[in-house]
């Protein structure tokens, strides 16, 4: 989903279009999911009753307890939600999260419009004037982390209103404080600040978001990005400073075991959705080489 957010901006400032973007945070979206409706969604989706009886007897019994100042209090039923931990409830919050979109946009198809060519160069605006298709991108979902998409102020809004209406609808609520938009004005246009509303709150507009662990910026550069996992990686290298690092019974070669396992993974995550230009080469690089000079005491 890093991936298709990036391309998504990258495209949109290709083909001089604003990007309207809301990442929209959802309060306690597993621990609200209405098991009911879930069992009733799996099965208009074809899903066995034998497989939803499973599924059933893996959520009943649920009991929770609550600790206060170091005392627990009296064991109560757990009667909605998925379980967190559960290699399946993803998926199964998936399958209720793609009803509820369903419900949400049937009347309509708001989103990007990202023209594309399968010969030939792709994304070239100078050859877009024949052969071209067209798709339209409304969202991105990755378990409960979501955004919205449009071309304008106007689609957004109306995007947020579907979207806010199907939440109430399936029994899950949009946490405001936490909600942003961030807005990609067109190549040579001029920045307005945009106005989105849900539930009558107005939404903080941002110019950066991080979102799956990546930094998505307004200017569509991955500046922010390097900054940050450079940032997090030296934090990572420096945890390990006296355990490791300056520990005379780890030889070299485990140090950099331990480097590769543990340093580089934090350093270059999300790096496959980069675009990369040399400045950003040249950042990482220093990076690498200052301390792996560490490591050798040199």
């Amino acid at each position: 989903m890093v991936f298709a957010a990036r391309q998504l901006q990258e495209k949109c400032q290709e083909q001089h279009r604003d990007l309207y973007t809301a990442f929209i945070d959802l309060t306690k979206a597993f621990d609200t999911v209405s098991r009911e409706g879930l069992w009733k969604i799996m099965a208009k989706y074809g899903c066995t009753e034998k497989f939803i009886r499973i599924v059933q007897q893996l959520h009943e019994g649920m009991h929770a307890r609550v600790q206060d100042q170091g005392e627990l209090s009296e064991p109560f039923p757990v009667l909605n939600g998925v379980k967190q931990g559960c290699v399946i409830a993803p998926t199964l919050f998936s399958i209720m999260f793609s009803a509820m979109l369903t419900d949400a946009f049937r009347d309509g198809n708001i989103g990007v419009n990202i023209k594309y060519r399968t010969d030939e160069k792709l994304f070239n605006p100078r050859r877009l004037h024949a052969k071209t298709k067209i798709d339209t991108i409304r969202d991105l979902l990755f378990a409960d982390d979501f955004a919205l998409t449009a071309n304008t102020e106007a689609d957004l809004q109306t995007s947020m209103n579907r979207f806010s209406q199907a939440c109430s609808n399936f029994g899950l609520t949009i946490n405001t404080e936490k909600s942003e938009v961030m807005y990609q004005p067109a190549p040579g246009k001029v920045y307005a600040k945009p106005n989105i509303t849900t539930s009558g709150r107005k939404l903080k507009v941002v110019d950066r978001f991080t979102y799956l662990g990546s930094t998505l910026s307004q200017n569509v550069t991955i500046d922010d990005e390097i900054n940050t996992r450079i940032s997090k990686a030296s934090s990572t290298f420096g945890r390990l400073h006296r355990n490791v690092w300056h520990r005379c019974g780890i030889g070299q070669a485990t140090k950099l075991k331990v480097y590769r396992a543990v340093v580089l993974p934090v350093l270059l995550h999300a790096c496959e959705t980069w675009t990369v230009y040399q400045r950003h080469a040249r950042k990482l690089n220093h990076f690498h080489t200052v301390y792996l000079r560490k490591i050798m005491n040199i």
